[in-house]
């Protein structure tokens, strides 16, 4: 078989007909080529701009493909040096084959190895090691190619003893770019990678840790020794020029984008500052035969640039994705016996902790199939990760420099993926103030007595606390729910009244509250915000708390789950003094040696150690998301709750935003263990959902900028070249 051209963006597998058949119409003079047997084939990108452009040389039908491996009847395995050069011009004379000026190159000018059987040159044939794998031996050409840029800029090569001082900056993290990254380490080098992509830049996770070898979306160094473009885009290359050093080395591989303009003060810089500028076109048969070696040494890393080993019949549906340079390199094996799976992406996310499952937490109490709990956990579906690299890339192009949103630019991402949109939209702000009291202040672990709790919940109904004043600024809804507050309150349009029980046990003798009322708590979070969604659509919302004592309950429910000390979990809450905190620890300290609650049990930790404000917030998460809404925590008391929802369904993880870093101890190991960054610092230790109001407008601008600010494109303004153009003698 074979796959034939037969048009562009025509790729047709068809019977392979007998090499020595061919006639002078399908094959130029085949004198000195012999007929292989194609063990495998990679697709490149440039086989890939053959099958959409064409080639000025191109003549239909073509077979396509020159990174190769056969099998000769004389040789054994062999790669294949693509070209065929003449032998007798100038540039041959000079051992420089590769711009032979009669080059006949394998794929272009005569059919290539996309098939079964092709025909190659026979002193283009070079045997490779019987322990290297065939799919790997297919990187020779490119690695060949990166051998040829640094000869060119180096023709002495490097010192050895003073390579590791030698900084090298690839721009471009492709296959193309992290092959030439590798052979720069293999010489001893300093090496960075550049790379825009996020996709990219998580695609390469395994072969940086690998390989040692830095990546990032943008470097403010410069003064790099030798830079190396190995992308398409002739904005890299501008940048490049502000990158390299004096008297220093600069590269890059053909096909950058045609006909762009590239600023004469940057071109002066060339001049300025002395630099050695050399193309890399192809490579000679001599570092193909140095390529063996090389890939033998690094077989283990090169394996981590297959993005999969498939039958050929699956390249046609794969040319697109080669040509927009998604993924690694995709071999074609045309024996049929390597075939690999796909790889995907490394997530950079943190690794989701080893929870019981949500049915399983939910069998263990009573409630039923149709139970409003059960229903609303089983409804929370995980973000959507479709959207990820393209929420990436459409940020990239606004008109700004890369990243320099700073975390505005995550929020809007993440919020693509919550609504599932590249466009996302906040109208509907809500924000809850859940309230309770605490048995625990029995205790004595409060500067303030538990009066306080019932006293600013009318504070809020009148419309004179902080959390107020936040959301009368930033047009945020609010309500005061009223989970179990140790006095009565009379109806009021902006309290929820859901009490549970007025206050909760001592937890230093006894579990906080019974399964049942914890139940109760929850489906009362829960409820308080499907009937406001209902009324109206709600995109984000706020959650805060007022509970004398619950800092106290906080501090014991990141304790048990993070695995963190009383003493480190527990904070001042209200402001005790160093008797009172060391007071407030011991107590935390002999309740848990009590209780010893299952750390990886949610239900159970609220059950033992919670309060009934705490549960309704958990409560109200887990509905937010079970509805597709961002869910913003506040502080140390909102974020407990956000972690006992994380326990009960870790799929919320990607609706929870954190508002702001607490001055209490225990905060921010409780959003390390759900890999969340608190976004503000402002030294709050208020609550009242203060910090979470505030957020809400930030995450809020961020999508404003995702959906209205222009792209470069959009607004014709030139892409930075990342440096300022000029430079001193």
């Amino acid at each position: 078989m074979k796959l034939v051209l037969q048009g562009l963006r025509k790729l047709e597998m068809v019977p392979a007909a007998d090499p020595s058949s061919l006639g002078p119409s399908e094959s130029p003079d085949t004198q000195g080529y012999v007929n292989v047997d194609v063990i495998c084939c990679a697709i490149c990108r440039t086989d890939a701009k053959m099958w959409e452009q064409g080639h000025r040389d191109l003549v239909f039908p073509r077979v396509l493909g020159h990174e190769m491996v056969v099998d000769s009847p004389q040789m054994g395995r062999c790669v294949a040096w693509p070209g065929k050069s003449c032998g007798t011009c100038r540039f041959c004379l000079k051992g420089e084959e590769n711009l032979c000026d009669d080059m006949m190159i394998l794929g272009f000018h005569t059919d290539g190895g996309f098939a079964d059987t092709v025909q190659v040159p026979q002193d283009s044939l070079i045997p490779i090691p019987d322990d290297l794998d065939a799919a790997i031996a297919c990187f020779a050409e490119p690695v060949a190619c990166a051998i040829n840029a640094f000869e060119k800029c180096l023709p002495g090569g490097l010192d050895r003893d003073t390579a590791s001082l030698f900084r090298v900056l690839i721009i471009g993290g492709g296959t193309m770019g992290l092959v030439t990254a590798l052979y720069a380490k293999s010489l001893g080098c300093e090496v960075l990678v550049i790379e825009k992509s996020e996709e990219k830049i998580q695609q390469g996770q395994a072969f940086f840790k690998q390989t040692g070898i830095a990546c990032a979306k943008e470097t403010h160094e410069s003064e790099f020794d030798m830079v190396i473009n190995a992308c398409a885009d002739f904005i890299a290359f501008c940048q490049a020029i502000t990158k390299v050093d004096k008297a220093g080395n600069l590269s890059f591989f053909s096909g950058m984008s045609k006909n762009e303009s590239i600023e004469t003060n940057l071109l002066n810089l060339l001049h300025y500052k002395e630099v050695r500028l050399a193309g890399a076109y192809g490579c000679k048969k001599n570092q193909m035969e140095q390529a063996v070696g090389f890939m033998a040494a690094y077989a283990k890393e090169l394996e981590l640039l297959i993005q999969g080993v498939v039958p050929p019949e699956q390249a046609p549906d794969l040319i697109p994705d080669v040509l927009e340079g998604k993924g690694y390199k995709w071999i074609l094996d045309f024996r049929g016996q390597s075939h690999r799976p796909v790889k995907v992406p490394v997530s950079s996310e943190p690794e989701i902790q080893s929870f019981s499952t949500p049915e399983k937490i939910l069998d263990a109490i009573d409630i039923d199939e149709t139970h409003l709990c059960r229903q609303t956990i089983r409804g929370i579906l995980p973000v959507s990760q479709t959207l990820y690299e393209k929420a990436v890339r459409k940020m990239d192009e606004k008109t700004k420099p890369l990243g320099a949103l700073g975390s505005l630019e995550d929020l809007a991402i993440r919020m693509c993926l919550v609504q599932d949109t590249l466009d996302p939209v906040i109208e509907g702000k809500f924000a809850f103030v859940f309230a309770g009291d605490h048995g625990i202040t029995q205790e004595g672990v409060s500067a303030y007595p538990s009066e306080v709790t019932g006293q600013m919940v009318e504070n809020f109904l009148n419309g004179g606390a902080a959390i107020n004043v936040l959301c009368r600024h930033h047009s945020i809804d609010l309500k005061v729910v009223d989970m179990g507050v140790a006095v009565s309150f009379a109806p009021h349009p902006d309290l929820i009244r859901n009490k549970v029980a007025e206050g909760t046990r001592n937890f230093a003798v006894e579990p906080a509250m019974t399964e049942a009322q914890m139940i109760n708590a929850l489906e009362g979070g829960m409820q308080a915000f499907l009937n406001a969604h209902e009324v109206r659509k709600i995109d984000i919302v706020g959650l805060g708390e007022m509970g004398i004592g619950n800092t106290t309950s906080a501090s014991a429910i990141i304790s048990t789950v993070t695995g963190i000390t009383p003493a480190q979990a527990t904070g001042r809450g209200t402001g005790v003094d160093d008797k009172g905190l060391e007071h407030k620890t011991e107590v935390i300290e002999r309740a848990l040696a009590f209780h010893q609650p299952d750390p990886k049990n949610g239900l159970e930790i609220l059950q033992k150690i919670g309060g009934f404000e705490i549960a309704g917030i958990a409560g109200a998460a887990l509905a937010a998301a079970s509805c597709g809404t961002a869910v913003v925590l506040d502080g140390v008391i909102s974020t407990a709750a956000g972690l006992i929802a994380y326990l009960i369904n870790p799929d919320i993880k990607g609706y929870l935003f954190a508002s702001h870093k607490s001055v209490e101890i225990g905060h921010m190991a409780a959003l390390e263990y759900m890999g969340l960054n608190p976004l503000i610092d402002f030294h709050m230790r208020l609550g009242e959902g203060t910090g979470a109001a505030l957020t809400i407008d930030l995450i809020d601008a961020a999508c404003r900028i995702m959906g209205q600010m222009a792209s470069f494109d959009d607004a014709r303004v030139s892409r930075s070249s990342g440096g300022n153009g000029s430079d001193k003698l």
